[in-house]
C-alpha cells in the first residue's frame, strides 16, 4: 500500500513544484517585457498605454501560436499551461490557433490606429491598408520583443551594477524636431555644468529597434525613433525618445539634472502633455513666451509685446478652468502658467528700471516708491495685480 502511494506522492511534489516554476517564469516574463517596452517606447502617455500593452501581447499570443503550429510538440507543452474542460477537443484548439494566426495581426493592425488622435486616423481604402500592415507590423513587433526580453536583462544588470538611478521625464517629440530637442537637451545641461557628447544609443537597443521601424513601416514614427541618441556626461547618460526623456545615472547627478531639465524643457518644441487640447495650449504659452524672451526686447520696444499680455493670460487662465485632461497633464500646465508668469514678471522689472532710468536722466528723479504704474504704464493694474496675487499664492508656503 506504502509502495503504491509512493508514485503518487511524488508525481505530486513534482505538480507543485512545475507550477511554483512557471508561476515565477510568468513574473520573470512578465518583468522582462515590461523593459523590454520601456527601452524600445520609453514610457508611452498613459491614454496610449492601454493600446501598447494589447499590440504587445497580441503579437506575443501570435508567436506562441505560430510555434505551436509549426511544432506540434511544443503546443502540446504550451497547452499543458492552460487548463481545458474535458468536453474540450484538442483538434477544435488547433483549429483556433489556426484562426488565431491569421486574424491576431489585423487586429494588432487595428488597435494601432488608435495610437493617433481621431481626426489623423486613415479612412476608406487608407485604413484597410494600416490595417493590413499589421502583418508585418506584428511580425516585427515580436521578433523586437523576443530580441529586448534576452537583452534588456543585461542591461539592468550593467545599470545594477554602476549603481545607477533611473528618472523619465514625459516628453512628446516630432520626428521632424527630435534633433531640435536632442540640441535644446544638450544645451540646457551645458547651462547646468555638464558636458555631454553626443552618441548613438547602445547596439542592444538599436539592433531590435532597426528591425521593428524596417518591418512596421510609419505604424510607430511617433514612438520609435529611427536613430536612438544618447547624451552621454561623466556620471549619468541621457536618452531620448520621442515619447519620453530617460535619465540614468548616479542618483544625486540624476535628480539634479531632471530639476534643470524639467524647468528649462517648458517652451521648447518637446511638448510635455500629449493630448491634442493640451498641446494647443502649450503651443498658445510658448508663443507668449517668445514674446518674453530677453531677446526679444532687443528688436523691438518693451510696450508692444508685454502690453498684450493681460487678455492673453486671460485666455490661460480660462483654459485651463475648462480643458479636459488629467490631473498630471493639468499640473504641467499650470507649471507652464508659472513659468510664464515669472518671465512676465521679470519682464515688468526690466520694463521698471529702463523707465526709472529714463525718468532719472531727463527729471533727476526716480518714480516714488509703490507707483511703479508711472514705470511701466502699458500694465494694467488687473494685470499687475494678478501677477502678483498668484506669485504671492504659488510660493507661500516657502517661507514656512
Amino acid at each position: 500500500m506504502a509502495l503504491a502511494l509512493q508514485p503518487r506522492v511524488a508525481m505530486a511534489i513534482l505538480q507543485v513544484l512545475l507550477a511554483a516554476i512557471a508561476r515565477s517564469a510568468g513574473r520573470i516574463l512578465n518583468t522582462a517585457v515590461g523593459w523590454a517596452t520601456t527601452m524600445i517606447f520609453g514610457r508611452v502617455p498613459e491614454k496610449r498605454q492601454i493600446y501598447v500593452s494589447v499590440m504587445t501581447f497580441g503579437s506575443l499570443v501570435w508567436t506562441a501560436v505560430i510555434v505551436g503550429i509549426a511544432f506540434p510538440s511544443a503546443g502540446t507543452f504550451l497547452l499543458s499551461f492552460v487548463p481545458l474542460p474535458a468536453w474540450v477537443d484538442r483538434k477544435w484548439v488547433r483549429l483556433a490557433m489556426t484562426i488565431a494566426a491569421a486574424v491576431l495581426p489585423a487586429l494588432v493592425g487595428a488597435v494601432s490606429l488608435l495610437l493617433r488622435d481621431p481626426d489623423e486616423r486613415p479612412t476608406g481604402s487608407a485604413r484597410v491598408r494600416a490595417v493590413l500592415r499589421g502583418y508585418p507590423f506584428t511580425l516585427g513587433l515580436a521578433v523586437t520583443l523576443l530580441m529586448m526580453c534576452l537583452l534588456a536583462p543585461v542591461m539592468k544588470l550593467q545599470t545594477l551594477a554602476r549603481r545607477w538611478a533611473s528618472q523619465h521625464i514625459p516628453v512628446v517629440v516630432d520626428s521632424e524636431d527630435y534633433d531640435d530637442v536632442l540640441d535644446h537637451v544638450q544645451r540646457v545641461l551645458a547651462t547646468g555644468g555638464w558636458r555631454t557628447d553626443r552618441r548613438l544609443a547602445s547596439w542592444m537597443v538599436r539592433l531590435p529597434t532597426r528591425v521593428l521601424t524596417l518591418l512596421a513601416g510609419r505604424t510607430l514614427d511617433a514612438y520609435v525613433a529611427k536613430q536612438l541618441t544618447t547624451l552621454r556626461a561623466e556620471r549619468f547618460e541621457v536618452v531620448l525618445h520621442p515619447s519620453d526623456l530617460v535619465l540614468s545615472g548616479e542618483e544625486r547627478e540624476v535628480v539634479r539634472a531632471r530639476s534643470v531639465l524639467a524647468e528649462q524643457l517648458a517652451f521648447g518644441k518637446a511638448h510635455l502633455t500629449w493630448t491634442k487640447d493640451a498641446q494647443a495650449l502649450e503651443d498658445h504659452m510658448r508663443g507668449l513666451h517668445r514674446r518674453l524672451a530677453p531677446h526679444a526686447a532687443a528688436g523691438e520696444s518693451t510696450q508692444r509685446p508685454t502690453g498684450a499680455l493681460g487678455p492673453a493670460l486671460d485666455y490661460v487662465d480660462t483654459r485651463l478652468k475648462e480643458i479636459d485632461v488629467t490631473y498630471e497633464e493639468w499640473e504641467v500646465l499650470f507649471r507652464q502658467k508659472l513659468l510664464l508668469l515669472l518671465a512676465a514678471r521679470t519682464k515688468m522689472g526690466d520694463a521698471a528700471g529702463e523707465g526709472a532710468s529714463d525718468s532719472g536722466a531727463q527729471g533727476g528723479r526716480r518714480p516714488p516708491a509703490g507707483d511703479e504704474q508711472t514705470a511701466f504704464p502699458i500694465q494694467s493694474h488687473g494685470f499687475r495685480d494678478r501677477v502678483r496675487s498668484l506669485f504671492a499664492a504659488a510660493f507661500a508656503g516657502r517661507g514656512r
